[in-house]
């Protein structure tokens, strides 16, 4: 799942949730469950069927989920900016440094007064 889709996920299952308690509303956690990939199965104690609020955990754990697979995908698609910065990072601290080496054997050599 993108990004995208999970916000829009989230929205939904927001807009669900506002509705009055009814079957109807029931029904749409449903959908919106199968529609994600969530459990719609039975409790998890085995005692009956899913409630409205076990769809509901079941709905946001699957959200959960899905974020932090995205995240780790984008994290590793982006490893190569932070690879980069720090070779410029390191560039720039040998090139500071080289500065300070050369400053201090000129004044041992007394080019500066």
């Amino acid at each position: 799942m993108t990004h995208r889709e999970i916000e829009r996920y989230r929205r939904c299952l927001v807009e669900v949730l506002q509705r009055e308690k009814s079957p109807q509303r029931t029904e749409a956690l449903y959908a919106l469950a199968k529609e994600i990939g969530a459990s719609t199965g039975k409790k998890r104690d085995g005692a009956g069927d899913i409630d409205a609020v076990g769809l509901i955990e079941n709905i946001h754990y699957a959200l959960q989920t899905a974020s932090m697979v995205d995240m780790c995908r984008t994290a590793a698609r982006n490893y190569w900016i932070a690879f980069v910065a720090a070779l410029v990072a390191l560039v720039s601290a040998a090139g500071a440094w080289t500065a300070v080496y050369v400053n201090i054997i000129a004044k041992l050599k007394g080019l500066y007064p």
